[in-house]
């Protein structure tokens, strides 16, 4: 019977502590691949979309909350800037792209986002047109909207679909639906693996149309009339592509000197976040990954050496029917290594198929795209760090296994 067979006998003779064991080894290893799997693909995934746009103009307030809740949709806007600082800066010869959002309502918890048709002609860092259309066409008439794939798929709404909005951008029990101006599906959007996939996108006349309207009900029922007349309309925040990216800085403080606005660069945001608030937590859990490891390889040094003890009588018995020394050492670490090796592998597959479960959550709540099976450099390297750390502890009751004296064993267990 060769070492291995032997080394599976007796792991399955000892299951219960074997599958312990296991079941430690493979936690451990499992939060380790996790963490650092999610650490990558979020931190990929919040970069692909804030390199969307150099540049982000909305109203004074956290330059972190303007870029949430322009690019990614997640958070309340900081406030409005006139229209007109728009049409400025889209004049602006380094401003390759500009857009405008105007937010407000949401359908289904979705934001209906007011924007003019060229938002469709975003292009890409490559020259390529970013959108592109599954079905249908972009709007032309102001109650003609477009639908990002994931609302699509979510709602169910598709090309000549009607809806109505709901007031604010969250959807809550018994929210204000605006009945009298009805929303037609004109095109759903491919999936873009960005936040935009979680958007509609309208007319920004129809988000002008809808809340000056409510706002002259308003009036009316308190009997009361709008100051100053017609308000000049503004835009929630204004998205910029520049000629080049070399000008995001300078511009961003023009609009601040001339303006009561601000000016936020996504991508700096973004990474501010992730070393201010996500790498602390992601360092946090990944220690902890790392003392459920230790602690797993701790209990594979305690079982073998345990195992040893419980069968010394076994052990003197090879070495005098003719195995060396070293094969009773070596049938010891193989014991060992297939602890740690199946652990290791389960931790693999629960690591990753957890993040697999919970990617589509993230990508409903979020829009991020994950790919929760892709292994990182990272990952191979904390995998080996733990291979090496489980053959350690298997060696130690191998040395042990090999210093014993048979006579004295069989002595001993007499």
């Amino acid at each position: 019977m060769s070492l291995l067979a032997m080394a599976l006998r007796y792991l399955r003779f000892r299951w219960l502590v074997t599958l312990l064991t296991v079941a430690g080894v493979a936690l451990g290893a499992a939060l380790v691949c996790a963490v650092l799997t999610l650490r990558h693909e979020s931190e990929r995934a919040l970069s692909r979309d804030a390199g969307l746009f150099d540049l982000v103009a909305g109203g004074k307030g956290s330059p972190l909350q303007l870029v949430l809740s322009s690019v990614y949709h997640l958070d309340a806007p900081t406030g409005n800037v006139p229209y007109s600082e728009y049409e400025r800066i889209r004049r602006d010869r380094r401003v390759r792209w500009a857009a405008p959002f105007g937010l407000g309502d949401n359908y289904e918890g979705f934001r209906i986002v007011g924007t003019e048709r060229h938002f469709f002609e975003l292009p890409d860092r490559a020259g390529e047109p970013f959108f592109h259309f599954e079905r249908g066409r972009a709007f032309e008439d102001r109650f003609e909207v477009v639908l990002g794939s994931r609302v699509a798929a979510a709602t169910g709404l598709d090309v000549g679909s009607t809806f109505f909005g709901t007031h604010g951008l969250v959807n809550v029990p018994g929210g204000e639906v605006h009945r009298d101006f009805p929303y037609t599906v004109t095109g759903v959007l491919e999936s873009t693996g960005t936040a935009q996939d979680r958007a509609i996108f309208g007319t920004l006349a129809s988000v002008w149309e809808i809340h000056e309207t409510e706002d002259r009900l308003h009036s009316a029922i308190q009997g009361t009339a709008l100051l100053g007349g017609q308000k000049e309309r503004e835009a929630t925040s204004v998205l910029m592509r520049l000629e080049t990216p070399g000008l995001r800085l300078l511009m961003a403080d023009e609009i601040r000197e001339r303006s009561d606005g601000i000016a936020a660069v996504p991508i700096n945001e973004i990474l501010r976040f992730q070393r201010g608030v996500i790498g602390p937590v992601q360092r946090s859990l990944l220690a902890i990954a790392a003392a459920v490891v230790a602690v797993a390889c701790l209990t594979v040094l305690t079982t073998l050496h345990q195992a040893g003890e419980r069968r010394r009588r076994d052990v003197a018995i090879l070495r005098n029917l003719g195995a060396v020394r070293l094969e009773v050492a070596a049938l010891v670490f193989i014991e060992g290594v297939l602890l740690t090796g199946t652990g290791i592998l389960l931790g693999l597959l629960l690591g990753h198929g957890g993040l697999a479960l919970g990617s589509a959550t993230v990508r409903e709540a979020t829009g991020l795209v994950l790919d929760p099976w892709h292994v990182t450099r990272p990952e191979l390297l904390a995998v080996l760090a733990m291979a090496l750390c489980g053959s350690l502890a298997s060696l130690l009751p191998a040395i042990t296994s090999y210093r014993r004296t048979p006579i004295a064993d069989l002595q001993l267990t007499d």
